[in-house]
C-alpha cells in the first residue's frame, strides 16, 4: 500500500510541475566585422599595392524554445558577408534546427534536427569574444571545416566532469573533397583530395548511405579547463559509380586543450585527417577505374596569451596581448604543399560579451609569403 502512494504522490508531483511550467522563447546571437590590409613583404616598388577589405563577416540569431522543461527547440539563423543574390557573394543558412530533450536530473539528452559535428573546439562554439584571434584560425578551415553542420541525430550524457556525445549525421559529398586532373584530351588521368570543407553537404537534399559518425568527448574538471578529443569518420559518395561501390573512405582524428585562467588565455588543437578511394568507375581514358592514393592531411594551431588589465588598473575587463603558431599540409604526398602562419595579436574585453581585436599574422607557402593586419570588432548575447 506504502509503494502504491508513493507512486501516486511522485506522479502527481511530475504532472504538476508541468501544468506550472511556463513555455518560454529566448534568442541570442553574434556577430563580427572585419578589416584586412594584406600584402607581399617581398614586393617593391609602385606595383605593390596591398588588398585591403571591409567585411561585416557574420551576422546570427538564436532562437530557443522551451516546451517544457525537458523539450525544446533549438535553432541558428546566419547572414554571411552582407547582401545575398546574384550579384553578391553572401548566403544564408541554417546552421542549426534540432528537437532536444534533456533530463537535467540523468544528465542525458537526445537532439534531432539540423546540428553541428562535435569535433574541437570551435565548430560548436564559436562566438567572436570566445577566441583570441580577428579571423577563426585557418586551420579551422582546412582540417576541421568551421562551421560544420547538416542533418541527423546526436545523444549525450555527463559522468561528473566527463562529458560524451555521439552523432550520426547526414553523407558527406565525395566528389567535393577531390580534385582531378586530365590530359590534353580533358580525359581524367587521376587525382588528389582536397580536404574536407567542400565535401560539406550543408543539409541540402542531403543523403544517408554510408552516413558520418562522430564521437566526442571532454572533461572540465579543473577550473578554466577544457580537454577534448573526437573521432568522426563515415563513407562520401562521389558520384563516378554507383553510391556503395565509388566513395571516399575518411575519418577524422583530433584532440584539443584550452585553459582560460590565472590570467592565462591558451589554446591549442590538433587534427589529421585520411583519405582512401573505394574505387570502382570508368571514369578514366577508355572507361578504365580511377583510383587516388591514399592521402593524409593534418595541420595543428596554438595560440597563448596573459591578460594585462590588471597591471595597467583596469578592472572589469580583460586585455590580452597574444602569439600564435599554425601550420597545415593537405597533402602528404607533396613535400611542397605545407603553409604556415605566424601570429601576434592583442585583445580587449571591455564585457565579456564584446571583443575589440588587432593581428598580425605572417604566411609562408613556401612558394609565396604575404603578411596581413586584421582589425576586428564582435559581440554575442
Amino acid at each position: 500500500m506504502k509503494k502504491i502512494l508513493l507512486t501516486a504522490l511522485l506522479f502527481c508531483f511530475v504532472v504538476a510541475e508541468d501544468e506550472f511550467f511556463e513555455a518560454t522563447t529566448t534568442i541570442g546571437g553574434y556577430g563580427e566585422l572585419h578589416y584586412t590590409n594584406s600584402g607581399d613583404p617581398d614586393c617593391e616598388g609602385d606595383d605593390c599595392l596591398n588588398s585591403t577589405k571591409l567585411d561585416f563577416h557574420r551576422w546570427v540569431l538564436f532562437v530557443n524554445h522551451n516546451f517544457t522543461s525537458e523539450w525544446s527547440l533549438k535553432s541558428e539563423l546566419e547572414i554571411e558577408h552582407n547582401m545575398i543574390g546574384d550579384n553578391y557573394g553572401g548566403y544564408v543558412e541554417l546552421e542549426q534546427a534540432y528537437m532536444n530533450y534533456h533530463n537535467s536530473n540523468a544528465m542525458w539528452g537526445f537532439g534531432v534536427g539540423t546540428m553541428l559535428i562535435s569535433a574541437g573546439i570551435l565548430n560548436e562554439r564559436h562566438e567572436p569574444p570566445t577566441f583570441l584571434s580577428v579571423e577563426r584560425p585557418v586551420y579551422n578551415s582546412k582540417i576541421i571545416p568551421t562551421t560544420w553542420f547538416g542533418n541527423g541525430a546526436m545523444v549525450y550524457k555527463s559522468f561528473g566532469d566527463f562529458h560524451a556525445k555521439f552523432i550520426l549525421h547526414e553523407d558527406m559529398h565525395g566528389d567535393g573533397m577531390v580534385s582531378l586532373t586530365t590530359n590534353d584530351g580533358d580525359e581524367i588521368t587521376g587525382g588528389k583530395f582536397s580536404g574536407l570543407r567542400d565535401g560539406r553537404a550543408k543539409g541540402y537534399k542531403s543523403t544517408a548511405y554510408h552516413w558520418t559518425k562522430n564521437l566526442a568527448m571532454h572533461w572540465t574538471g579543473m577550473e578554466g579547463v577544457n580537454i577534448g578529443a573526437s573521432y568522426t569518420f563515415g563513407g562520401a559518395p562521389t558520384g563516378f559509380g554507383a553510391v556503395d561501390e565509388d566513395y571516399v573512405a575518411w575519418n577524422l582524428i583530433e584532440f584539443h586543450g584550452q585553459y582560460d585562467a590565472n590570467n592565462i588565455v591558451a589554446t591549442f588543437e590538433y587534427g589529421t585527417t585520411t583519405f582512401t578511394h573505394e574505387a570502382e568507375n570508368t571514369i578514366g581514358v577508355n572507361g578504365t577505374n580511377v583510383k587516388l592514393d591514399d592521402q593524409i592531411a593534418s595541420g595543428y594551431y596554438f595560440h597563448a596569451g596573459y591578460n594585462v588589465a590588471s597591471m595597467m588598473g583596469w578592472e572589469d575587463c580583460k586585455l590580452v596581448p597574444w602569439f600564435g603558431m599554425s601550420s597545415y599540409d593537405l597533402n602528404d604526398l607533396d613535400d611542397d604543399d605545407a603553409i604556415a602562419n605566424t601570429l601576434m595579436g592583442v585583445t580587449w574585453w571591455p564585457t565579456d560579451h564584446v571583443s575589440l581585436k588587432m593581428d598580425y599574422d605572417m604566411k609562408n607557402d613556401n612558394d609565396s609569403k604575404s603578411n596581413t593586419l586584421s582589425l576586428g570588432v564582435g559581440y554575442m548575447f
